[in-house]
């Protein structure tokens, strides 16, 4: 209670109070990032989509690699959100633009001088942009009458109405004998007075009876790919103006960037000349040729990250996915292919354990060896990552059959299992939809070989559908053996770091670790009603310790807090047993 100040009687008022305390609650670790190559969208950026539509919108529907049936297969599959990176051959910042790096559609306008005035560019790289056509065209705006005389060297008039004339308006200043263009630093309204630069006065006399004209001068530029079309009018080449062409057109457009290139023609020389309509060129996709190290990109910090590691910034991201490895088995031999394969799920599964806050799905080749994805899997230990063979077929553009590595499909499983069930529940015998049949039908056999080897297989069943038919990671401990119990946890540290959050910079005392533990309990609590542990009771299922044991006078002074928490996860039922007693019929025609 606050004893209150305003005017009122006396008394005691309550006005509230909201807690520092944020409960902890259970965190969402089924957005998913997927790295690979597309038609078109921004380079080496994490953009955020919440639909197929969305990714054909931005990244187009399909092209020669896996990235694009890897996210249908997502949400097809009841994944609801993913970040996607697209990746390419490309020049380091301040590089040299070479020939096999990706390049963005373009073309240069020249001015009335014929030097270049602006660049039109593609939105962003790749051969999408060539089919891109723009046009530039020239047109008047607002024309209004000078009240008072202009003498030579003049800076600024009187006009009979400032209406529909900006800052940064390019205007024609003319009577019937001559002319002289200025571009406007000021308009005052009330005054009804233009003002410009004294480095472009007016070099002629002119009288407002004869009369003189003032004109605002504007182009406009037309720009079309298929069935979409722009429009931008009314536009300047001064920064001083809002509707300075650049800014205009780089804010608005889904098609075209512009780049004034700073023509040192007079006025309006500098302006686009009128072009018909003309295609960008120039657009190269990047892909070809690309390296392992494309698609794993490097991390300068937050204004130079590419590939795989600019995913590292986005917290959101639980699953990470790069289908478009696979695509090495194309072109490189297989010794090569494998080497490629390899560095690339190497860096996914060390970004994950240095995280500690995401999860890798793997792709395995396309083989009928057996023996050759048993040896892929044996090269990397760690419950950070889980392998899925074979790979799909599914529906692909023109109604025709596609060749799919699973990890996007599965990643969509993975989404679907955590929305119905949680966490904890492993995502197994779970069905995978938009799948029309499997590469490479398993028996008992490879099966039982692969489950040993902790490669998660995907099988067919008659009148169930195709479903995934295990749920081991790539860690030999037995303790990190299961998908569920790594997930579960990672998503126990997200939870309870976004929960305790508001511990920073409270008092580090015992009345903060009894809130703490306290909180971080009820948590647990709620969770194991839920069935997320093992165990017949709340105290063997898990524990949590936040007291002066876990935070001695040495960790205090070292401005840490530290809680302690240990659970018993619940392992999935992998070998389901009967045993089944036959009786023979006189036994027990002798018992009767």
């Amino acid at each position: 209670m606050i004893v209150s100040r305003e005017a009122r009687p006396p008394g005691v008022y309550h006005i509230g109070y909201q807690s520092r305390v944020t409960p902890v609650a259970v965190a969402n670790t089924h957005i998913a990032g997927f790295v690979g190559t597309a038609n078109k969208g921004p380079l080496d950026t994490p953009r955020l989509l919440q639909s197929w539509a969305e990714f054909v919108d931005i990244y187009g529907g399909s092209n020669d690699g896996y990235l694009a049936r890897a996210v249908e297969g997502f949400f097809l599959n009841g994944g609801r959100t993913c970040y996607v990176v697209r990746v390419a051959r490309r020049a380091r910042v301040g590089g040299t633009l070479l020939p096999e790096h990706a390049a963005p559609a373009s073309r240069v306008i020249k001015d009335g001088w014929d030097k270049d005035t602006v660049c039109v560019r593609a939105v962003n790289e790749g051969r999408w942009g060539n089919s891109i056509w723009v046009r530039f065209a020239r047109s008047t705006g607002t024309k209004t009458l000078l009240t008072l005389d202009l003498s030579v060297g003049a800076a600024g008039a009187r006009v009979t109405s400032t209406r529909g004339i900006e800052r940064g308006s390019l205007v024609r200043i003319y009577d019937r004998e001559n002319s002289d263009y200025v571009v406007l630093s000021e308009v005052d309204e009330k005054e009804k007075t233009l003002r410009w630069g004294t480095d472009t006065p007016i070099v002629r006399r002119y009288a407002a009876a004869s009369p003189t004209y003032v004109e605002v001068i504007e182009f406009e530029v037309y720009a079309s790919l298929r069935d979409r079309r722009e429009v931008f009018r009314n536009l300047q080449m001064s920064p001083l103006s809002r509707y300075y062409a650049p800014r205009v057109i780089n804010e608005q457009s889904q098609l075209i960037r512009l780049e004034d290139l700073a023509s040192t023609s007079p006025l309006p020389n500098n302006l686009p000349v009128v072009t018909p309509l003309e295609r960008l060129a120039g657009g190269r996709d990047g892909t070809e040729g690309m390296t392992a190290e494309d698609f794993i990109g490097y991390d300068n910090g937050m204004h130079d990250r590419r590939g795989l590691l600019a995913l590292g910034a986005v917290e959101d991201v639980a699953l990470v996915m790069v289908p478009d490895a696979m695509q090495a088995y194309n072109r490189l031999s297989v010794p090569e292919a494998r080497i490629f394969v390899q560095r690339i799920h190497d860096a996914m599964i060390d970004l994950c354990e240095r995280l500690q806050d995401r999860f890798a799905i793997l792709d395995l080749p396309e083989t009928r060896d057996i023996e050759e994805i048993r040896r892929m899997r044996q090269r990397r230990d760690s419950s950070y990552a889980a392998y899925y063979f074979p790979w799909l077929m599914v529906p692909g553009p023109n109604g025709t059959n596609q060749r799919q590595p699973p990890s996007g499909h599965v990643a969509g499983v993975f989404a679907r299992s955590e929305t119905q069930h949680g966490v904890h529940k492993a995502p197994a015998n779970e069905q995978l939809f938009g799948v029309t049949q499997l590469t490479l039908p398993l028996s008992d056999d490879h099966v039982g070989q692969l489950n040993a080897e902790g490669i998660n297989t995907i099988r067919s069943f008659t009148g169930r559908g195709i479903r995934i038919w295990g749920a081991r990671t790539c860690a030999g401990e037995p303790e990190w053996r299961y998908l569920n119990v790594r997930r579960l946890f990672i998503m126990l540290r997200r939870a309870i770091e976004i929960g305790t959050q508001w511990i920073s910079f409270e008092p580090n005392t015992p009345d903060t670790w009894a809130i703490v533990e306290r909180e971080v309990s009820l948590f647990l609590n709620d969770l194991y009603t839920k069935g997320y542990f093992a165990g017949g009771s709340a105290e063997n299922c898990y524990i949590v310790r936040c007291n002066s044991e876990t935070n001695s006078p040495e960790i205090v002074d070292s401005g840490r807090l530290v809680v302690e928490v240990r659970v018993a996860p619940a392992l999935p039922a992998e070998f389901i047993l009967f045993t089944i007693e036959q009786e023979m019929a006189e036994r027990a025609l002798r018992k009767e």
